[in-house]
């Protein structure tokens, strides 16, 4: 969704549960262009109310041509897959959060808050946003 908030100026900042080391893998792996914060004690996740505590932990192991083998040794926490949109005064103008923690922001209804925040899409982005 980065090159969506770009077209509104929007700079984005992912916070993950993940420690640094395996936050800055991810962020090379999957070639992230903006901030990931790490919290792997979940204090700011907690405080934000973004805790998840059931998800199912796996033990995985790949075989050969990639394909995953694994079975579930319990339960952990993780955060709630959650997208913010703070104006340029911080205050907090759309929260959107996902139902299921497997799935992530929808698009559409991003880009129609976008719009109801900051106006029209912008080419370039804007310093301050």
């Amino acid at each position: 969704m980065q090159p969506l908030m770009e077209r509104y100026g929007v700079r984005v900042i992912a916070l993950s549960k993940d420690d640094v080391e395996t936050a800055r893998a991810h962020r090379e792996r999957d070639g992230l262009a903006f901030d990931l914060l790490s919290d792997p004690e979940l204090a700011v996740i907690k405080r934000f109310g973004l805790l998840h505590e059931g998800a199912v932990e796996y033990k995985i192991w790949f075989l050969p041509k990639h394909f995953p083998l694994g079975y579930p040794t319990g339960f952990k926490q993780m955060a709630i897959p959650t997208t913010f949109i703070i104006d340029e005064e911080g205050i907090v103008r759309w929260i959107d959060q996902a139902d299921d923690y497997r799935l992530r922001g929808n698009e559409a209804r991003t880009e129609q808050a976008l719009a109801a925040v900051f106006g029209p899409q912008i080419d370039a982005p804007q310093p301050g946003r």
